[in-house]
């Protein structure tokens, strides 16, 4: 297994969920939502929306799915090559 890879002074995680959210923040502009719309749908609050969408890197995987659900997007975990 190798080990992620990131920005110089950015964490592994960090890097991967500022790419989660900006999938989310494209998506949710593509549908013409507003954040408050896509936490109302989703069953989240405003904040959780807000930082998804910037990438914090220690939000609840259940909202983050339902949110996902919601744009119909889904999250994949693939192995990474050696």
């Amino acid at each position: 297994m190798t080990p992620l890879r990131s920005r110089p002074g950015q964490s592994p995680a960090a890097s991967d969920a500022a790419a989660l959210g900006g999938a989310v923040r494209r998506a949710r502009k593509a549908y013409g939502l507003t954040q408050s719309q896509l936490a109302g749908l989703a069953g989240t609050g405003l904040r959780f929306i807000s930082e998804l969408e910037r990438g914090k890197p220690n939000v609840a995987l259940d909202k983050v799915l339902a949110v996902l659900a919601v744009l119909g997007l889904r999250l994949q975990a693939v192995e990474a090559e050696s």
